[in-house]
C-alpha cells in the first residue's frame, strides 16, 4: 500500500509544495529574521570591502567564507530585505534536498528508500522552519548531498576529467562551508585510491582542483594574520561556551558565571579574535585547572544535548518544543538505533559507515559544546535515510508473509 505512493513525480509535487509552504510562512508568520556574525561580516563586506566581523580590528577568520559571501550578494542587491531575500532563497533551496537524496540512494538500487527518506525529509518541523534562520546549515546540507551524489557517482565509474575538474572545486566549496564535514571527506577521498576507485593520475587531479580553489582563503589568512590558519579561528571559545550557563545543561559544569561571561562576550569588538583564543583557553585552565573529569562529564552532557535538544531548550515545555523537536528526536532516535542493529545484520560495510559519519558530526561538539540545534540539523537527514531504509525493508517482509 506504502509503495505505490512512493514515486519520484510525488516527491518532486510534495517538495515543491513544502517549499510555497515554507515561504508564506516565511512571509506571514516568521516574526523577525535576524543574523549574527555571519550577516555582520557579510555587511562589512559590502560597506567597507573588508572580510571582518568588528571593522576596527581588521580581518577575520571567525567564519567560514562561503555563507558570509553568500548574504553579501543579497545584501548588495536588496539592501534592507536582503535577510528576507536570502530567507526565501533558502527555502527555495530546500526544494533540492529531498531530490538529491533520492537521486544518491538510487546509485545503489534503492529508490523507495530514498523516495519515503525524501519525504520524512519534508515532514521534518526542524527543517521546515529552519528556512527562515541566517545559518549556514541552510546550504551545507544542499552542498553535502550534492558532494555525496558525486562522489557515489564516482565510486561507481564515473571518472571523466570534467566531472573530477567540478568536484574538486565543489569539494573546496564544502570545506569553506562547514569545517566539521572535512575529516570524514578527506577519509572518504583517501578511500577512493585506497580502493581502487580512482587511478593516481586521476586522484591527483581531484586533489589537486580542490586544493587550488581551497588555497585562496588560507593565503588570505596568512596575508591577515601573518600565520597559517587552514579553516578559522574559533578553537578554544567553542571549549569555553561548554563551560558556560548558556552553553552547559548541568550546573555543576557552569564553571564560569554569566557576569564573566558577558564581561569576555563584550571584550570581542575591542580585542582581535587571536588573543580572545588565549583569553579563553587561559579561562578553561583556570575553571578546570585541566582536570579530566569535567571534560569527560562535558562531552556526555554534550552527547544528550546534540542527540536531544540544546541546554536553551532543555526545561521548555512549550507546545512547539515539546511536540516540534523533543518527541520528534526522541522517535528518530530510537528508529535510527533500531535501523543500525538491521544494519548490522544486513549489510555491515553501510552499518560502519554510517557509525563513522555519526561519529565525525558527534565527536567535535563533545569537546566544544552543542548549544545549537542546527550542529544536529547538519546531519539529521542521515537519520531519516536510516529510518527509511528499515520502514521499506520491514514493507517488504510483510508483503512476503502476505504472499506465503
Amino acid at each position: 500500500m506504502l509503495k505505490q505512493y512512493l514515486t519520484f513525480k510525488n516527491l518532486f509535487k510534495a517538495s515543491g509544495i513544502v517549499v510555497i509552504l515554507k515561504i508564506i510562512y516565511i512571509l506571514l508568520i516568521q516574526d523577525k529574521i535576524f543574523g549574527i556574525e555571519d550577516f555582520t561580516i557579510a555587511k562589512n563586506i559590502v560597506n567597507h570591502h573588508q572580510y571582518s566581523e568588528f571593522f576596527n580590528l581588521g580581518g577575520t577568520a571567525f567564519k567560514l567564507p562561503v555563507y558570509p559571501y553568500l548574504i553579501s550578494i543579497f545584501i548588495w542587491f536588496l539592501g534592507d530585505k536582503a535577510l528576507l531575500g536570502l530567507a526565501i532563497f533558502q527555502a527555495v533551496l530546500s526544494f533540492f534536498s529531498p531530490i538529491i537524496i533520492y537521486r544518491i540512494l538510487k546509485l545503489f538500487s534503492q529508490e523507495k528508500v530514498g523516495i519515503l527518506a525524501g519525504f520524512l525529509f519534508l515532514l521534518s518541523p526542524s527543517y521546515f522552519v529552519y528556512s527562515a534562520n541566517i545559518e549556514a546549515t541552510n546550504i551545507f546540507i544542499s552542498i553535502l548531498l550534492l558532494w555525496f551524489y558525486c562522489y557515489f557517482t564516482i565510486w561507481n565509474n564515473k571518472q571523466t576529467a570534467i566531472y573530477l575538474f567540478s568536484f574538486g572545486i565543489l569539494t573546496a566549496l564544502l570545506f569553506l562551508t562547514q569545517v566539521v564535514i572535512v575529516p570524514l571527506a578527506v577519509l572518504m577521498l583517501i578511500a577512493l585510491i585506497i580502493l581502487k576507485k580512482l587511478n593516481i593520475r586521476r586522484f591527483i587531479l581531484l586533489i589537486t582542483v580542490a586544493a587550488i580553489f581551497y588555497s585562496p582563503w588560507v593565503i588570505r589568512n596568512y596575508l591577515v594574520f601573518d600565520r597559517v590558519i587552514l579553516s578559522k579561528t574559533p578553537a578554544w571559545q567553542n571549549i569555553y561556551y561548554g563551560f558556560t550557563p548558556n552553553g552547559q545543561l548541568l550546573n555543576s559544569l557552569k564553571l564560569v558565571s554569566k557576569q564573566r561571561d558577558h564581561n569576555l562576550y563584550q571584550m570581542r569588538d575591542e580585542v582581535d579574535e587571536l588573543t580572545m583564543e588565549k583569553i579563553y583557553k587561559n579561562e578553561v585552565k583556570k575553571v578546570t585547572e585541566w582536570k579530566p573529569y569535567y571534560f569527560l562529564k562535558k562531552g556526555v552532557s554534550n552527547f544528550v544535548c546534540l542527540y536531544f535538544v540544546p541546554p536553551k531548550y532543555f526545561y521548555d515545555n512549550s507546545l512547539s518544543v515539546v511536540l516540534g523537536r523533543k518527541m520528534y528526536v526522541l522517535i528518530i532516535n530510537a528508529l535510527s538505533l533500531v535501523a543500525l542493529v538491521l544494519l548490522y545484520k544486513r549489510d555491515r560495510n553501510i552499518f560502519f559507515f554510517s557509525l563513522l559519519f555519526f561519529g565525525n558530526f558527534t565527536f567535535p561538539y563533545l569537546i566544544g559544546h552543542a548549544g545549537n540545534i542546527r550542529f544536529k540539523l547538519d546531519f539529521e537527514w542521515y537519520q531519516l535515510i536510516l529510518i527509511a531504509y528499515f520502514i521499506i525493508e520491514l514493507s517488504n517482509k510483510q508483503q512476503k508473509r502476505r504472499i506465503l
